[in-house]
């Protein structure tokens, strides 16, 4: 959700605790602004602080006790800032456990990620990102690599079989998006028209002018109001994107409290969290307290610091013929799903 700042101090870290707990959360950005300190929890785990001079997109780190099981929703939005997932990485070192998504089963090694064409035309795009934007994905800044993950989501087989028993594709996600859209108690930025155009000037700016920061702004307000889109596109029957994968989820972190572990992370893209945040609830867990972690530090670059952002875009045949690739594999689900509906 959208907030306004000025240049407030960080307040300590309220998750700084006993060398036998999870150490504290560190804010890779320490003299970011932030709102008067509104803790993430109670269903919001990303926010947008719209400061004077500089506006950040920041994700919640939340902590949840039961007994001395302490389980910490780490929430994590899938690009941003170079220190934003070096934080994540000291932060997640701490756990004993770490419970990871990732759909399709367990994050590959380097060296099996950069021998497969298909991930290699994807890291490609995520090349372009960080070129343009200055930004890394998440699977390039994370460690995927230590002892202390462990993979907690579906497989592809999962994915499929969960969604014919559902009856959900792409196609249909898409319908429920776009009634979300139409529907009175959607997101200003779909139903509001100044709001709208304010975005799409910023997006116009940022590309004709090559401010960066311009293009961060028309997209961060969006992200941060991503868990009402989401709530909303659930429904009260769920989708396997994110009540399934919930479940396993949550499966897994039974198992690895049962085996004795007592001090685990949920490190799971923000728009999850608030129904994980349910579950763990439900079991009886309480929250203790939360921070925010800053992933987009938006600031305007320096006179001259500008760039041609079209020749950046379109100056590498490999990164246009890997979002070709991507953009036709999209259409592809969406016909696909679109025949399935009709019966076709």
């Amino acid at each position: 959700m959208a907030q306004s700042a000025g240049d407030i101090a960080i307040e300590p870290d309220p998750l700084a605790r006993p060398a036998a707990a999870a150490p504290a959360a560190v804010d890779p950005k320490p003299a970011a602004p932030k709102a008067p300190e509104t803790p993430p929890g109670d269903g919001e785990f990303v926010r947008y602080v719209d400061g004077a001079n500089r506006q950040l997109l920041q994700t919640g780190v939340v902590r949840y006790v039961r007994g001395d099981r302490i389980v910490d929703l780490v929430g994590a939005v899938h690009l941003a800032d170079p220190s934003y997932f070096d934080a994540l990485n000291t932060q997640l070192a701490q756990y004993e456990a770490v419970l990871y998504e990732l759909v399709g089963g367990e994050f590959a090694t380097r060296d099996q990620r950069e021998a497969d064409p298909e991930i290699a035309r994807v890291q490609a795009a995520h090349g372009l990102i960080n070129k343009v934007l200055g930004m890394e994905y998440q699977t390039e800044g994370i460690d995927y690599d230590r002892e202390n993950f462990i993979h907690a989501d579906i497989d592809w087989s999962q994915y499929r079989e969960l969604s014919e028993a559902r009856q959900q594709s792409l196609a249909t996600l898409f319908e429920r998006a776009m009634a979300v859209a139409e529907s009175e108690d959607a997101p200003a930025f779909l139903t509001d028209e100044a709001t709208g155009n304010a975005i799409l000037n910023k997006l116009v700016t940022g590309l004709t002018t090559g401010n960066v920061a311009e293009l961060k702004r028309a997209v961060a307000p969006f992200l941060s109001e991503a868990e009402v889109l989401i709530e909303r596109i659930e429904g009260d029957d769920g989708t396997v994107l994110i009540t399934e994968r919930n479940k396993v989820v949550m499966d897994v972190l039974g198992r690895t409290l049962d085996s004795g572990l007592k001090n685990v992370a949920i490190f799971y893209g923000a728009g999850h969290l608030p129904d994980l945040e349910d579950r763990l609830e439900e079991q009886g867990f309480r929250k203790e307290v939360g921070v925010w972690l800053t992933a987009w530090d938006i600031t305007d670059p320096a006179p001259g610091e500008a760039r041609n952002l079209w020749q950046d875009l379109f100056a590498d045949p490999q990164v246009i013929q890997s979002l070709i690739g991507n953009v036709q594999e999209m259409l592809r689900q969406l016909q696909d799903g679109a025949g399935a509906g009709s019966g076709q």
